[in-house]
């Protein structure tokens, strides 16, 4: 339409010559307003174009932004997996080779409960050939003689066989003095009897005592068969009382300490005191002493706690139920192992 507008003024001026300055100055007044409004145009689409341009730019940067935080956020993500599965994979290995080491333990324990039960027979048996000598070579001697020459006065009445009759009673009286001794020592011989695992015990409260100056008392049931426990509770047990002194020795600065063991109900109960400083029980769990003992313990079956006080010692009761844990044989249903007697032994260390 404005071209035509355009064109109809130029052809007006031609037509009409009169107003043809009037028709040039309306075409180039209207060329002027086409020019300018063009030209708007053009810096409108010009201006919209750029804030494209930079939207899109813009857009692009935050894309870019946004790839570089994930990026750095899957590289952190991956890094914490890393270290998650290494020291997972640490803490396995800590744990296969603590496993190892008290297996270790265990074995070493039980090689010297064997040799120690290798030691008491062999003694045994040294006692045995002792009084079987004894007894044949000494008391079946004299009995020999005596009765020889017993038998050599029968009908005889005179003085010299009087006399001969009064020493060989006398000497009668000797070997019956004999054997009473020999009865005797039997006896002592029986009551001081402790087996491997009470003799492993009082080695180790003994060695303690003289490297720690530290006092102590051992109490235990008199009448129960230690014997027939099984190794797996004779080292674990052990191994918790050896863990219980290391804790009076090196921490507790006891003096004094008191282990029990009890037989009731069908499980054993330790019990360890001491006279040491005392601590505050929940702060000693994360402890490896504690973890250790808490391993023993399960590995058992069986259950524990510890009562403590700042400046009162401290106690550990151990409980480990006796079924399926006899050897060789299983405990019996019906028979009752509440032991009141105890054998009480004092060493000061």
């Amino acid at each position: 339409n404005n071209e035509r507008e355009l064109a109809a003024l130029k052809l007006l001026g031609q037509v009409d010559p009169e107003n043809a300055s009037n028709y040039m100055r309306a075409f180039v007044n209207l060329h002027d307003s086409l020019d300018t409004i063009e030209r708007q145009l053009q810096n409108k689409f010009t201006r919209i174009q750029f804030e494209t341009d930079e939207a899109l730019a813009k857009n692009e940067l935050l894309a870019r932004q946004r790839l570089l935080w994930l990026s750095i956020a899957i590289g952190f993500l991956l890094l914490a997996l890393s270290v998650y599965i290494i020291a997972g994979q640490r803490a396995r290995n800590q744990k296969l080779r603590f496993l190892q080491e008290q297996q270790e333990t265990n074995q070493e324990i039980f090689n010297l409960m064997m040799n120690q039960n290798q030691r008491l027979e062999e003694g045994k048996q040294l006692e045995q050939q002792r009084i079987s000598e004894e007894l044949h070579d000494g008391i079946l001697g004299q009995m020999n003689g005596i009765r020889m020459v017993l038998l050599g006065l029968n009908g005889k009445t005179d003085l010299n066989a009087v006399d001969m009759r009064s020493d060989a009673i006398e000497k009668l009286q000797e070997v019956q003095e004999e054997i009473r001794n020999i009865s005797h020592a039997l006896n002592d011989a029986s009551i001081q009897k402790v087996n491997n695992f009470l003799t492993s015990v009082i080695s180790l409260l003994e060695t303690t005592g003289e490297s720690a100056g530290l006092r102590y008392t051992l109490d235990y049931d008199k009448e129960f068969d230690w014997d027939v426990l099984s190794g797996e509770i004779k080292i674990n047990l052990y191994r918790i009382l050896q863990e219980c002194l290391q804790n009076c020795v090196k921490h507790a600065n006891a003096t004094d300490i008191n282990v029990e063991f009890t037989v009731t109900d069908g499980e054993i109960q330790a019990t360890i005191r001491d006279n040491g400083k005392g601590f505050e029980v929940d702060k000693q769990k994360s402890g490896i002493g504690h973890r250790n003992i808490d391993s023993r313990v399960k590995k058992l079956a069986g259950s524990w706690y510890i009562e403590s006080t700042r400046g009162q010692g401290a106690m550990v009761i151990v409980f480990i139920p006796l079924r399926g844990m006899y050897s060789p044989y299983e405990f019996p249903e019906n028979t009752p192992h509440k032991t009141e007697q105890k054998e009480e032994q004092k060493i000061a260390g």
